[in-house]
């Protein structure tokens, strides 16, 4: 697992950048990744953000980069 900071945010190699969320097969801008407790164990939760605004979460090792494609030019200078 990768190291967090104090509020549990990982500095992710991907973030803001257009990653392919393999569990859903779509792709979107990686907002944030963060170590989460859930039922006595540590999680690492990936937040997403598509295009047209839909915001949802995964699992970090669900994420990859998506090859061949730009993120929109809204997400670029975040």
């Amino acid at each position: 697992m990768k190291p967090a900071d104090a509020e549990g945010r990982e500095a992710h190699p991907l973030l803001h950048q257009l990653v392919r969320d393999i569990a859903s097969r779509r792709e979107a801008i990686l907002t944030a990744v963060v170590h989460e407790w859930h039922n006595g164990r540590l999680l690492r939760i990936a937040h997403l953000e598509s295009a047209t605004g839909a915001a949802w979460t995964t699992s970090a090792d669900n994420i990859g980069p998506a090859l061949g494609r730009d993120a929109p030019d809204r997400c670029r200078d975040r």
